[in-house]
């Protein structure tokens, strides 16, 4: 049973990833980088905002990875490192819904990660 929840935690985390690229280009960053308002006006701010963002959805791959390793070896699961990763998203995931009254398309599946990570040490 544990190893279904690692499965779904780590399709929670792709989707997620996906997700931000796509509709964090489309809606956020896109816009931001095309105004020249403020800090906007320099190509070198435009450029990191541009690559801060994407590199937040590398590192969702990366733990993507991290959590199919644990779903992939039952036996030895690395118990600290799901429980961790569980509450931090727990955390993230909550955190998120309250500061953005439930608006943000991202709190369901942040919490969901972390859940799914937290039953799968049940």
């Amino acid at each position: 049973m544990p190893t279904i929840f690692l499965f779904l935690a780590t399709l929670a985390t792709l989707l997620t990833a996906f997700a931000h690229s796509y509709f964090g280009e489309r809606r956020l960053i896109g816009p931001l980088v095309a105004s020249n308002d403020g800090v906007m006006e320099r190509a070198l701010a435009k450029q990191v905002v541009r690559l801060a963002w994407h590199v937040t959805t590398l590192i969702w791959f990366g733990q993507a990875a991290l959590l199919l390793r644990e779903a992939l070896n039952p036996q030895s699961i690395d118990r600290s490192l799901v429980l961790g990763i569980g509450l931090l998203y727990i955390g993230i995931g909550l955190g998120d819904a309250l500061l953005t009254r439930g608006k943000h398309i991202g709190w369901p599946l942040l919490t969901a990660i972390g859940v799914f990570c937290i039953l799968a040490l049940i």
